[in-house]
C-alpha cells in the first residue's frame, strides 16, 4: 500500500510539473524564440553587443556614436556578463535569448532552492517547489520581464542568491554561518553593480528573520554588521578604482538624482502610487490559483479550510521581503511594472506558503484516484504538445512590434556599411530604431544632421523634406520608411 501511494505521489508531482511546461510554452517560449524586443531590452543588448566588439569599455559602456556615446544610465556589470555571451554566441538575435533563457532557468532553481530550505523540517512540503514556480510563472510583470533582457532579471538572480545564503546563514545549526553572510553581502554588492540601489532591500532580511522567527539578538546584530561590512568594504574597494569612481558620480548625478527629482522623464508616471497597480496588475492569475486551492480544501475537508501556524508565519516573513523591495520604488516618480520583478519570486513564495496545506490536501484527493490522475495526465500530455508546437512555429518570425523596423534594417543592410552614421527624421524620437540599428549593424542614427551623412531615413508620414542632394533608394520598400542616399 505504501509502494502504491508513493507512486501515486510522483506521478500527482509530475503532473504539475507538466503544468509548469505548458504555462513556459504558452508565456515565455514565443517570445524566446522570435526576434524582436521591448525597447530598454534591445538598448542593452546593443550596448553588451559594443562591449563585445571593443565599443566601448567596462567602466564606460556605449550606445551609439550619436546617442549616449558614454552611456552611464545603469551600472554596468549585467553588460559585462551578457558581452561574454556575445564573445561566445556571436551577434545573432539568438544570443541575449540564449541569455534570456539562462536567467529564467537560474531563477527558477533559487526559488526552488529557497522553497526546499525554508521546509527543512518538514520534507512533504518541499515537493511542491513547483507551486511557487507556478504562482511567480503566471504573473504578467513576470512573463514580461523574462523575455525582454532588462536589468531587473539578472538583478533577482543576486537578490535570490543572497537571500538563500541568508538564510543559510541565519539558521543557528549551521556551522558555515559566517562564510554564507560574507557570501550574501557580496552577492548584494553584484546586484547594486547590475541596478544601483534598488538592490539593497536585502538588508531588511535579517531583521525580518529576527522579528518573526524570534532568533537571539546576537546572532542577528552580528550576520547584518557581516553582510553590511561586505558590502561596504567591496564597494570602497571599486571605487579606489579612478575609472569606477568617476563612473558613479556621474551615475548618481545623471540617473538617481534625477529620478527621485522627477527631472528623468522616461518612465515617468502621474503618481508615485503607480507601481502598486502594476502589482495588482500582475496578481489575478496567481490570486485565482490560490483561492480555488482554498476553495477546494475547505469543501473536500468538511468545510475546514487548511491554514497552518507555521506556514502563515513563514509567508509573513516572505510578504515582508516583497513589500521591503516594492515600497522604496515610490520614491520617484520613475517607475515601471516590470521594476517589480526583483520582488515578485518573494510575493510568490509567500502566496504558495500560504495555501500549500491546501494544496497538499487536494493532491492527497487527487493520488487517491488513479483513474481521475490519469485521464489528468492525457489532458495534460496533449496540451503539452500543442503549446509546444505552437511556440516553436515563432522560430523565424519577428514580433509584431518590431516587424516593420526589423525588416527595414535588414533590407538596408547590403547598402549602408556597418560602423555608419545615418541620417533620420521621424515624427517623435524612435528609441527602438536606435537600438535595433546599433544592434544588427553597429549604425548611429543621426537626427540633427540632414545634408552631411551619406544616407538618410525618412518616416514616411512626413516625407516632404525638400532633398537637392539625396535620391530615394528605389530598392528598399517598406510601409513606413524610405531610404535616400547621397547624389
Amino acid at each position: 500500500m505504501f509502494i502504491k501511494n508513493q507512486k501515486l505521489t510522483t506521478n500527482a508531482n509530475l503532473l504539475f510539473w507538466l503544468i509548469l511546461g505548458i504555462v513556459f510554452f504558452i508565456l515565455f517560449a514565443p517570445n524566446l524564440l522570435r526576434e524582436g524586443m521591448f525597447v530598454d531590452g534591445v538598448w542593452y543588448a546593443a550596448i553588451s553587443n559594443n562591449l563585445s566588439n571593443g565599443i566601448g569599455t567596462f567602466w564606460a559602456t556605449s550606445f551609439t556614436e550619436t546617442n549616449s556615446k558614454d552611456f552611464f544610465g545603469h551600472p554596468p556589470l549585467v553588460f559585462g556578463i551578457q558581452s561574454l555571451f556575445f564573445d561566445v554566441f556571436g551577434s545573432s538575435f539568438w544570443t541575449e535569448r540564449i541569455y534570456c533563457f539562462v536567467v529564467f532557468i537560474l531563477t527558477c532553481l533559487l526559488i526552488a532552492k529557497i522553497w526546499r530550505i525554508s521546509f527543512n523540517s518538514n520534507s512533504d512540503y518541499q515537493r511542491f517547489m513547483y507551486l511557487p514556480l507556478l504562482l511567480w510563472m503566471v504573473n504578467f510583470q513576470t512573463f514580461f520581464a523574462y523575455v525582454n533582457n532588462v536589468l531587473e532579471t539578472t538583478l533577482t538572480l543576486f537578490i535570490l542568491g543572497a537571500t538563500y545564503l541568508l538564510l543559510r546563514a541565519l539558521k543557528p545549526e549551521e556551522k558555515k554561518a559566517t562564510l554564507y553572510a560574507f557570501l550574501s553581502g557580496f552577492l548584494i554588492f553584484l546586484g547594486f553593480m547590475s541596478k544601483g540601489f534598488v538592490a539593497l532591500f536585502p538588508f531588511a532580511i535579517p531583521f525580518f528573520y529576527f522579528l518573526i522567527y524570534k532568533i537571539k539578538v546576537q546572532d542577528f546584530i552580528i550576520k547584518t554588521l557581516i553582510i553590511l561590512t561586505t558590502f561596504l568594504g567591496s564597494l570602497f574597494l571599486i571605487l579606489s578604482i579612478e575609472e569606477a569612481h568617476n563612473f558613479f558620480i556621474k551615475y548618481i548625478d545623471g540617473q538617481l538624482i534625477k529620478s527621485l527629482l522627477g527631472e528623468n522623464t522616461e518612465n515617468l508616471r502621474g503618481s508615485r502610487f503607480y507601481i502598486m497597480g502594476a502589482l495588482l496588475k500582475g496578481l489575478p492569475v496567481a490570486l485565482a490559483i490560490a483561492l480555488l486551492t482554498l476553495i477546494a480544501s475547505y469543501y473536500k475537508n468538511s468545510r475546514k479550510c487548511i491554514l497552518k501556524k507555521t506556514t502563515n508565519k513563514s509567508a509573513l516573513f516572505y510578504l515582508c521581503i516583497g513589500i521591503s523591495g516594492s515600497l522604496p520604488i515610490v520614491l520617484s516618480m520613475k517607475q515601471a511594472g516590470y521594476y517589480l520583478t526583483t520582488t515578485l519570486p518573494f510575493f510568490s513564495i509567500a502566496l504558495a506558503l500560504l495555501i500549500v496545506p491546501s494544496f497538499k490536501f487536494v493532491i492527497e484527493k487527487l493520488e487517491n484516484k488513479a483513474n481521475v490522475l490519469q485521464k489528468s495526465f492525457r489532458v495534460v500530455y496533449i496540451l503539452l504538445g500543442f503549446s509546444a508546437l505552437l511556440a516553436f512555429k515563432n522560430i523565424n518570425t519577428i514580433d509584431k512590434r518590431d516587424k516593420v523596423k526589423i525588416e527595414f534594417i535588414k533590407s538596408t543592410t547590403p547598402l549602408i556599411p556597418a560602423n555608419s552614421i545615418v541620417s533620420l527624421r521621424t515624427k517623435k524620437p524612435d528609441n527602438s530604431l536606435y537600438g535595433l540599428y546599433q544592434r544588427y549593424r553597429f549604425v548611429a542614427l543621426d537626427t540633427i544632421s540632414t545634408n552631411y551623412n551619406d544616407f538618410l531615413i525618412i518616416e514616411k508620414d512626413i516625407d516632404t523634406i525638400r532633398l537637392n542632394n539625396y535620391r530615394l533608394v528605389d530598392q528598399v520598400e517598406n510601409v513606413k520608411y524610405s531610404l535616400y542616399s547621397k547624389n
